[in-house]
C-alpha cells in the first residue's frame, strides 16, 4: 500500500529546515516522538462527507501520516485548518528556536550576519538562494530586535 499524505503550506527555507530535522527524506517522515507526530495524533480525524483529498501542488510540503495505534492513516487522513495552523506555528517556532540559537551566539562577534547565516543554511540543507536567506536574515532580525528591547526593558527596571 502506498503512504496516505498531508500537504502543509510551508516557505521553502521552513520546507528544507524541516525535511533536514525529520531525517532527509521527501515526503517527510516524522520522527517518532517528534511534537509533529504528538499533533497529528491528537488533531487527525475522519475526513467530512465533502473532503476532496488535496494532492500536493507548489509551497505545499508532503508529510507521510504515522500509523497511529487507535488512528490507522487509511480512515484518519483529514488535518482541519485550525491543526495544520498549529503544526505549521510548531514547525515555525522549533526554526526559531534552532535559529537563534545556531546565530545569536555569534552576533557580538560579527558584525555582519550574511556568512553566519549561510553557513546556518548550509548545514540545515536550506537551498542556497537569495530569497531564502533574506528570509532568514529579516526573522532573525526580528527576534534579535525584540530580544534586545526586552534587555532595554529589564536594565531599565533595574535602574529605578
Amino acid at each position: 500500500m502506498s503512504d496516505i499524505c498531508l500537504y502543509i503550506p510551508l516557505e521553502d527555507y521552513l520546507a528544507d529546515w524541516f525535511v533536514n530535522e525529520q531525517g532527509g527524506n521527501r515526503p517527510v517522515r516524522l520522527m517518532r516522538g517528534s511534537i509533529e507526530s504528538a499533533l497529528l495524533e491528537q488533531f487527525l480525524q475522519t475526513p467530512p462527507q465533502d473532503y476532496v483529498p488535496e494532492l500536493g501542488g507548489e509551497g505545499k510540503l508532503a508529510i507521510v501520516i504515522p500509523s497511529f495505534r487507535h488512528k490507522p492513516p487509511e480512515r484518519f487522513f483529514y488535518l482541519p485548518p485550525k491543526a495544520t495552523d498549529a503544526v505549521v506555528t510548531c514547525i515555525r517556532q522549533r526554526f526559531d528556536i534552532c535559529m537563534w540559537q545556531s546565530l545569536h551566539r555569534f552576533s557580538s562577534v560579527f558584525q555582519r550576519q550574511d556568512n553566519l547565516i549561510y553557513a546556518f543554511m548550509e548545514k540545515h540543507n536550506i537551498a542556497m538562494s537569495e530569497k531564502n536567506w533574506n528570509a532568514i536574515a529579516k526573522r532573525y532580525q526580528r527576534k534579535r530586535d525584540y530580544y534586545l528591547m526586552n534587555e532595554r526593558r529589564k536594565k531599565t527596571k533595574k535602574n529605578r
